[in-house]
């Protein structure tokens, strides 16, 4: 399993409301938070964006992980002017 670089809960927000915040307005930024099943271990990324749930549950196990920690990834897209 590959090791992930989670951060704590309230790390994690911080940063990526930090990153949300760096773009300007024409710049549509969202951020899509991600942990790691405690079961099986699967990386799940949340369907919402710009939301980070207490709980999330697996798309290969279907068991439901308290998160904890976690990460994100960053989608851009630039607005049409």
């Amino acid at each position: 399993m590959r090791p992930y670089h989670d951060l704590p809960r309230e790390e994690l927000m911080r940063k990526a409301s930090e990153m949300l915040m760096s773009y300007p307005p024409e710049v549509q930024a969202q951020v899509y938070f991600k942990f790691t099943c405690e079961k099986c271990g699967e990386r799940v990324e949340l369907v919402e964006a710009n939301t980070l749930y207490e709980k999330g549950e697996c798309c290969l196990c279907g068991h439901e992980t308290e998160i904890k920690r976690g990460g994100f990834s960053l989608h851009l897209q630039a607005r049409q002017i």
